[in-house]
């Protein structure tokens, strides 16, 4: 979400999945009356530990207040899959962030709500400055290791991950699979995957990180071809973090690939699907319920643009795919790519060209995976048969 709070307004939302035609149809409600109450939109808060903390923050709205507010609404975000909530989080440590007292949790906090919207730019300009400030930061040094994988900056983000595995501490697992991943994306594919593949399981890691060095575990075989082995890894991720909707949206790809339709559909059968998850159910859904489907990811798209929001543009890629819309698919692909670059992220682009039979557009990747050392068996074999046919 752009700017300061934006919460998704329920009414506007269930509006936007009407299918065209129906709204087209619709009359138009006009009140007769100039006092007619249409609706009355109050703050939506569900629970007793949100009111608290809300009470707490607006008689006192301090950095301690602020960060446990924000953080209480980024988890309220990720567990009942409800952006608005991020971007409540955004509009607090926004005036949080803006004061020069500001701790370096609000500060870090601030940069999850930007990453989440895709501002990765200023996400990595703020976590600079705190690094610069406290170069033993070790979640900022994560946190901006993450963000540089996202955009493809191997190089870089080997940097912060070898300075936190040589440092020790907490982070010690994440910072090893954060290390497998940039190996694995500067063209050292099976020195990763021997790196993660000799961890065991060490006394007392937490659960979130150890799901995050599952999953990249899981990406590396699936990039290797070792699929069943990339599946249990998924699975295994999903089992310690059930709230993880990358790791869903990737599992339900793996298994996408390998042709099994209805585990699909069972990994992807979740409450309230988000955007990400909602455009794999559409490749995956029984011919009778892809339409509606379809459309209600096409509505939420035009919903984003409609509300000038950061568009989900690896999504959009994905629906054209799944609708044989080759021009859009590869437009959205290709704009997408300029921002992240990721394992999905390469792969809908390869099947975009491939699927628009744009050479210049297969060439350019190419050369990117050329340049970078990027090894993918499934892009490979999309690449090679679009070439030869």
């Amino acid at each position: 979400m752009k700017g300061p709070a934006r919460a998704l307004v329920l009414a506007a939302f269930a509006a936007a999945l009407v299918h065209p035609a129906s709204a087209a149809a619709a009359e138009r409600f006009m009140p007769a009356d100039a006092a007619f109450v249409v609706a009355n939109v109050r703050q939506a808060v569900p629970d007793v530990e949100l009111r608290t903390l809300i009470a707490r923050w607006r008689a006192q709205p301090g950095d301690a207040a602020s960060v446990a507010l924000a953080s209480a609404f980024i988890d309220h975000a990720r567990s009942l899959r409800e952006p608005m909530y991020m971007g409540r989080a955004e509009a607090v440590l926004a005036a949080a962030v803006a004061r020069p007292d500001a701790s370096a949790g609000a500060r870090r906090l601030y940069a999850e709500t930007l990453q989440y919207r895709h501002d990765f730019t200023a996400a990595e300009a703020l976590l600079d400055q705190l690094l610069t400030a406290d170069p033993r930061d070790g979640a900022a040094r994560l946190q901006r290791a993450s963000i540089r994988l996202v955009r493809g900056d191997f190089s870089a983000a080997r940097a912060d991950c070898a300075r936190l595995v040589a440092g020790g501490g907490a982070a010690q697992t994440a910072a090893l699979a954060c290390l497998a991943e940039a190996l694995a994306g500067g063209g050292q594919l099976p020195q990763a995957r021997a790196l993660l593949g000799a961890v065991p399981r060490p006394d007392g890691v937490d659960a979130t990180s150890m799901a995050y060095l599952l999953t990249i575990r899981a990406e590396l075989n699936e990039r290797a071809q070792a699929t069943g082995a990339a599946l249990a890894d998924y699975r295994a991720a999903l089992a310690l973090n059930p709230g993880d909707d990358a790791t869903r949206a990737s599992l339900a790809d793996a298994l996408l690939a390998r042709g099994a339709l209805a585990e699909a559909r069972a990994a992807l059968a979740v409450p309230k699907p988000g955007l990400a998850l909602l455009v794999r159910a559409v490749a995956c859904a029984p011919t009778s319920e892809r339409r509606g489907l379809a459309a209600q990811a096409a509505a939420w798209l035009e919903l984003e643009k409609a509300r000038g929001d950061a568009p989900h543009l690896r999504e959009a890629a994905m629906l054209a795919l799944s609708r044989r819309d080759a021009t859009t698919a590869l437009r959205a692909a290709e704009a997408n790519f300029r921002v992240q670059r990721e394992l999905p992220d390469v792969r809908v682009l390869a099947r975009a060209a491939s699927m628009a039979h744009d050479e210049a557009a297969r060439r350019r990747l190419g050369e990117w995976l050329r340049q970078t050392g990027f090894r993918d068996v499934v892009t490979e074999n999309i690449l090679a048969g679009a070439a030869r046919s």
